[in-house]
């Protein structure tokens, strides 16, 4: 429970952050966040708006930022789901 407070508060951290110096990009705030919990990984905008992941040995994964996006809009509890459910799929099986 502890660890989906402190992604909901790191979260919104970094959108209130990012709101001082640029319109919030939520690419970048899930790379953000997919960097901080796999350091390894190499993450990559894409040009329709989701997120490439390479992950050494295993093979690249697709993150839907908008899917996540909108499940963030309706309150810290979906939005620490969604992106729980985002680190867990991406994690070495």
């Amino acid at each position: 429970m502890a660890s989906r407070s402190a992604a909901a508060v790191m979260l919104a951290g970094l959108l209130a952050l990012s709101a001082c110096t640029e319109p919030p990009s939520w690419q970048k705030l899930l790379g953000l966040r997919i960097n901080e919990q796999y350091p390894n990984y190499k993450v990559m905008p894409t040009a329709d708006g989701n997120l490439k992941v390479e992950r050494p040995g295993m093979p690249t994964a697709t993150v839907d930022v908008a899917g996540i996006e909108l499940l963030c809009r309706r309150g810290p509890k979906d939005c620490s789901y969604a992106t729980d459910q985002m680190l867990t799929s991406l994690q070495a099986q």
